[in-house]
């Protein structure tokens, strides 16, 4: 797991050349942490200061945190959001964004089970997924250049794998895309 975050941490790296060259606008680059997963976060804002660029590569931890599988997909995710809401305060800005974006990866899905006293292991392979996603999110940007941004991203999408039995491809709904919606990501930054 350790050398997935540190495969993250250089991605941020490289990300950040790219996101210096975006311009006039602010550039945030930071971590991201929820119970889906961590990775980095790069964030542009357009010179219009009503858009927002999000780009982020984390880790996918659905069946490793409660002993399902030692498996660690992965994910990247792109949105294009909007700023709906602004206010500033004596020591913070507060802003209320939601846009729409893609997501890519090598993950497993959702499968039942997990209440169960026996056969908790999962017993799908992890295959590649390919979905939409809507985000919206509150992002504080404090005094100091730090930001916390919390978000949550519903994203609807199709997932494909192999049967470990037969071999054959199959070809599903991204069921963790839309279970998952609910769980908050928490994305620490600091803006450039």
């Amino acid at each position: 797991m350790y050398r997935t975050f540190h495969k993250l941490l250089l991605a941020l790296a490289l990300m950040l050349p790219c996101a210096a060259s975006h311009g006039q606008g602010r550039v945030l680059a930071g971590t991201l942490h929820s119970p889906k997963g961590v990775g980095a976060t790069v964030l542009l804002h357009a010179r219009n200061g009503r858009e927002m660029d999000i780009f982020t590569l984390r880790t996918d931890f659905y069946g490793l945190l409660d002993g399902r599988t030692r498996d660690v997909g992965g994910c990247f995710t792109y949105s294009h959001d909007y700023l709906l809401w602004d206010q500033d305060r004596e020591d913070y800005r507060l802003r209320l964004h939601a846009g729409a974006g893609g997501m890519l990866g090598y993950v497993h899905d959702f499968e039942k089970g997990f209440f169960s006293a026996t056969d908790r292991r999962l017993l799908r392979n992890p295959g590649a997924m390919a979905s939409v996603t809507g985000n919206v999110g509150l992002c504080i940007d404090f005094d100091n250049r730090l930001s916390l941004d919390v978000s949550f991203t519903v994203a609807p999408g199709v997932h494909l794998r192999t049967d470990h039995k037969t071999g054959a491809l199959l070809v599903s709904f991204y069921n963790n895309g839309v279970i998952q919606s609910y769980v908050p990501q928490v994305n620490l930054m600091y803006r450039f």
